[in-house]
């Protein structure tokens, strides 16, 4: 596969219409490498030091038996971070969301705008400050999410998805590679 290296956000919408790789220089600093796909729609909004940044793909085609893998920093002094994917964002099959203020990780469904019955997942295998990697396994009927530690946990595929298209993740993570297989 071929990487773009984002810098920034202005630059890569041209990039990713046009499939080009792009080495390009970001305000706020930092380097994130990202998958190419054709018709990728990313952005990337945060200035260096805040605690929101948020990382998004529209028009992903990702298909059951494949993994969207995420790498990142979570921010020393973050409460939590989320990673969202289905169809869009008010359309989620998995909104996979670490809260270290409560030292727990929320999972939940979105359905028109709607949040469905969220399932609370005790194990925290995440602390501040760390670089992790996240993979996300798209197995038709559910998501299985492998985390640090070797800890893996399953959501159902509430809406029945035969393809995800969306994807999102906000708050204080910050994103340096993302990958499709």
């Amino acid at each position: 596969m071929t990487f773009v290296f984002l810098y920034s956000p202005e630059l890569l919408f041209g990039a990713a219409r046009r499939c080009e790789s792009a080495a390009l220089s970001h305000p706020a600093g930092g380097c994130i490498s990202v998958t190419r796909f054709p018709y990728m729609l990313c952005e990337l909004v945060g200035i260096k030091g805040a605690i929101n940044e948020k990382f998004e793909i529209v028009n992903l085609d990702v298909k059951p038996g494949e993994v969207l893998k995420v790498k990142g920093k979570i921010f020393d002094d973050t409460d939590r971070f989320e990673i969202n994917i289905g169809k869009s964002s008010g359309d989620l099959g998995l909104h996979f969301n670490p809260r270290f203020d409560e030292s727990v990780i929320v999972c939940n469904s979105r359905c028109s705008n709607n949040w469905q019955e969220e399932h609370r997942e005790g194990h925290m295998p995440f602390s501040r400050g760390s670089e992790v990697k996240i993979l996300i396994y798209f197995m038709g009927d559910k998501f299985q999410v492998k985390l640090p530690g070797g800890h893996e946990l399953e959501f159902p595929n509430r809406h029945s998805y035969d393809k995800i298209s969306y994807l999102s993740v906000k708050g204080g993570f910050r994103v340096t590679s993302f990958k499709q297989d």
